[in-house]
C-alpha cells in the first residue's frame, strides 16, 4: 500500500471516527472503540512515518496507542520496512502556562513487530543454530516533552498535542554497552509528532 492511500485511509477514518463521537456526545459519551486522538510521528525507531490512533487511559495516565510505521527503500537501504507498535506514552506531570496551552515531560516504551520480509520470529533454516537472535520484535525506550493545545474552534478537532522524543531500541543500547565500536550517542534518535484529538 503506498504512503497517500495508507494516508488517505487514516484521514477517512478520522473524521468518520469524529463524527461518531460527535452524534455520541449528543446522547451519552462516545463508545469505548472511538479513539480519543490520531497521530502522526516522523522517525523514532517505529518507521519514518508512523500513523495511528490512541487512547487517554486511567484518567489520562497512560496514552497508549496503535501505529503503523513506515520505511521506504530509499531510507531503508534494503527492502521497504513495515511496523505495528503499540506505543505507551507517561505524562511526568502537567504545567498550565496559559488558558489553552500546557507543557508537560513525557517518558514510555513501545513494543514494535516488523511485518515485512526483513525480519524473523525464528531462526531461519540457512543459518547455523544460534546464529543470530529473532529480530522481529524490538522494546523501545523514549523520553521527551509535550505542548497541550486546546482549540476555541472544536468543529474538527478539540485540541493538539505536539511533541520531541529521544529513545532507543533495547538492541541499539545492549550493542552501545557491549561493543566498543557502538557509541552511547548512536543509540539515540530523536522523533517529533502531533496527536489530533477528537
Amino acid at each position: 500500500m503506498k504512503i497517500k492511500q495508507l494516508f488517505t485511509a487514516v484521514m477517512l477514518i478520522m473524521f468518520v471516527g469524529k463524527t461518531i463521537a460527535q452524534e455520541e456526545k449528543t446522547v451519552k459519551n462516545k463508545s469505548w472503540y472511538v479513539p480519543d486522538y490520531v497521530k502522526a510521528q516522523f522517525a523514532g525507531n517505529i518507521g519514518m512515518i508512523s500513523l495511528g490512533a490512541g487512547y487517554q487511559l486511567f484518567d489520562k495516565v497512560l496514552y497508549s496507542e496503535l501505529l503503523y510505521g513506515y520505511v521506504p527503500e530509499s531510507v531503508s537501504k534494503a527492502d521497504r520496512i513495515h511496523l505495528l507498535t503499540i506505543k505507551n506514552t507517561f505524562p511526568i506531570y502537567r504545567k498550565k502556562i496559559s488558558e489553552n496551552l500546557t507543557i508537560t515531560p513525557i517518558a514510555g516504551f513501545a513494543l514494535s513487530y516488523e511485518i515485512g520480509t526483513n525480519s524473523f520470529t525464528s531462526l531461519p533454516s540457512i543459518y547455523p543454530e544460534d546464529y543470530y537472535v529473532p529480530n522481529a520484535f524490538h522494546f523501545t525506550l523514549f523520553g521527551g516533552g509535550l505542548v497541550h493545545q486546546e482549540f476555541k474552534n472544536k468543529r474538527i478537532f478539540s485540541g493538539a498535542d505536539f511533541y520531541a522524543e529521544v529513545g532507543t531500541v533495547e538492541t541499539y543500547l545492549w550493542y552501545a554497552i557491549t561493543s566498543k565500536e557502538v557509541s552511547f550517542g548512536d543509540a539515540f534518535s530523536a522523533s517529533i509528532g502531533v496527536n489530533f484529538y477528537l
